[in-house]
C-alpha cells in the first residue's frame, strides 16, 4: 500500500488543476486505488475546458477559469479531508460514499466514475456557481457552453472505456450514436439540476444556505449509493459487464491517464 497522497494546496490555474489530478492518478497507480478512475475522467474534461478557454469559447474566459478552479477545489478539499482528517474538514457525505466504495472491486469502472460525477455535479457545482456568480443569469451562456464542451468529449470517453470493457463495447456497437445522445442528455440533466440548486442558494438568505446544503448533501449521497448498489435487475446486468471487464486497476489507470491528456475536438454548441 502506498502512503496517503500529500495534501493538495489551494490552486489558481487550470494547469495547476491538471497537475493536481495527475498527482492523484499517480498515487492511485502506486496504491492500486480506484479513486484514480474519476480523477482520469476529470483530467480529460479539465483539459478540454482549458482548450475551450484558450480558443475564446466563453464570454468571460478569466471568470470561467476561476469557476473551473474553484469547482475543482471542492473535489481536492474532499480528497484532503478524506486522507488528512486531522488537518482538513471531513468530506461531505456525497464524497465519502465515493471514497469508501473505492476499496470495493465489484463496481465496474463506469460506476466508480459515476459516483464521483454525482457528488461533484449534483452537490459541488451549484455551490460554486452561486459563490462565483451570485447573479447566476450573468453566466448562463458560459455555463451552457461548458455543457457543449463536455458533450464534445463524451464519444471519446466512451471509446476509452470500451477499450477496457468489452461488454460495454458490444453495447456501443449496437447503439452507437444513440448511446452517445443518451449520455449527453444525462450530463445535461445533472448540470440542469445543479443550476437549479445554485439558483435556490442564490435566492435564499445567507443564514439558510448551510441547512439547504446539508439536506442536498444527504440527497446526493443517496443517489451515489444507488449508483453503487443499483436495483437487482440492473445490478445483474452490471455483474455481467464486470465479468468481462479488465480488473487490472493499474493497467486500467495507465490506459485512462494516457488518453486523458488528449482532448477531443472542442464543440461549443449542443
Amino acid at each position: 500500500m502506498a502512503a496517503v497522497p500529500p495534501p493538495i494546496p489551494r490552486l489558481t490555474t487550470i494547469d495547476e488543476v491538471v497537475q493536481a489530478l495527475s498527482s492523484i492518478i499517480e498515487w492511485s497507480i502506486d496504491d492500486e486505488n480506484r479513486l484514480g478512475y474519476f480523477a482520469a475522467l476529470y483530467k480529460r474534461i479539465t483539459i478540454a475546458v482549458g482548450v475551450a478557454i484558450d480558443q475564446g469559447a466563453f464570454d468571460d474566459g478569466p471568470l470561467m477559469e476561476r469557476f473551473d478552479v474553484a469547482f475543482a477545489q471542492r473535489y481536492f478539499d474532499a480528497v484532503n479531508g478524506h486522507f488528512h482528517p486531522q488537518r482538513f474538514p471531513r468530506p461531505t457525505r456525497s464524497w465519502q460514499v465515493t471514497f469508501d466504495t473505492a476499496t470495493r472491486a465489484e463496481p465496474i469502472i463506469v460506476q466508480h466514475m459515476l459516483g464521483g460525477i454525482m457528488a461533484h455535479i449534483l452537490l459541488d457545482l451549484g455551490i460554486i456557481a452561486q459563490n462565483i456568480a451570485p447573479r447566476l443569469s450573468e453566466i448562463r451562456h458560459d455555463f451552457d457552453t461548458i455543457n457543449a464542451v463536455l458533450a464534445s468529449q463524451v464519444e471519446g470517453i466512451v471509446e476509452d472505456i470500451n477499450e477496457l470493457s468489452p461488454a460495454l463495447a458490444d453495447v456501443y456497437a449496437v447503439l452507437q450514436q444513440n448511446q452517445i445522445l443518451v449520455i449527453v442528455e444525462a450530463f445535461r440533466q445533472l448540470r440542469d439540476s445543479a443550476w437549479r440548486f445554485g439558483s435556490l442558494l442564490a435566492a435564499e438568505p445567507g443564514f439558510a444556505r448551510p441547512a439547504t446544503i446539508w439536506f442536498r448533501d444527504r440527497q446526493v449521497a443517496g443517489h451515489c449509493k444507488t449508483a453503487y448498489h443499483p436495483p437487482p435487475l440492473i445490478g445483474n446486468l452490471l455483474d455481467r459487464v464486470g465479468d468481462r471487464e479488465s480488473r487490472d486497476v493499474v493497467g486500467n489507470l495507465r490506459v485512462l491517464d494516457e488518453i486523458a491528456t488528449r482532448a477531443a475536438p472542442i464543440k461549443t454548441v449542443l
